[in-house]
């Protein structure tokens, strides 16, 4: 459970980063509404899924044949997670309301919900930062002595439904709230605090990983 735990606030602190998908889904969601957006936010999910399908396919024989491997994987994994915290901490405020006027001109009925859906799986898909974080960082929450599918399938499908939740959440916000994410401050404060939990992650992580490898 503390290995599950340290799984869902380094998710959670993944994923309330205002990235790409993100953007996109405010814009749409300022243009269409939440209710056609949540479709975006599913395409995103299914999308991840997939790249982290991939990243954790070939883990298993990693994890079963060298142990040494494996804390080498955990400490690459803090230091992408600290670098993932200094990104969020200097990354500059997001000026939504420029992302949403870009396609103004658009009407809101004229994109459906295959087209939504579709956009959120080719985002995902062309987003190199899960399958880097598929890679490098959950593996470290594997437990060698428990069965290494089972406990694959739990986070990609934990993850994508926080992905979806999270977008969803930004989408009716987006459309509630209006003035909070047309400035700088709002997208400023989560970059700062998603900051703050990445190093405090990373940095129990590495130390972890170095404790185990200094008792072989």
């Amino acid at each position: 459970m503390s290995l599950f735990t340290l799984f869902l606030i380094t998710s959670l602190a993944n994923i309330l980063s205002p990235g790409m998908g993100v953007i996109f889904a405010i814009s749409l969601s300022l243009q269409q509404g939440w209710h056609r957006t949540i479709f975006f936010g599913l395409g995103q999910a299914i999308g991840i899924s997939l790249l982290f399908t991939l990243a954790l396919s070939g883990m298993g024989l990693i994890l079963a044949s060298s142990p040494a491997l494996f804390a080498a994987i955990k400490v690459c994994g803090a230091f992408v997670v600290i670098y993932l915290g200094f990104k969020s901490w200097r990354k500059p405020p997001i000026h939504f309301a420029q992302q949403a006027g870009a396609g103004d001109e658009a009407h809101p009925g004229s994109m459906d919900i295959v087209s939504n859906l579709t956009k959120g799986i080719v985002i995902s898909l062309c987003n190199p930062q899960p399958i880097i974080f598929g890679i490098s960082v959950l593996p470290q929450f594997i437990d060698p002595a428990k069965p290494y599918v089972a406990q694959s399938v739990v986070m990609i499908v934990v993850y994508a439904v926080l992905v979806f939740i999270n977008l969803g959440m930004y989408s009716i916000l987006a459309e509630k709230a209006r003035r909070f994410f047309t400035g700088p401050r709002g997208s400023l404060m989560i970059n700062k605090a998603t900051a703050v939990v990445f190093f405090l992650i990373g940095l129990i992580v590495l130390v972890s990983a170095l404790w185990d490898i200094v008792s072989r």
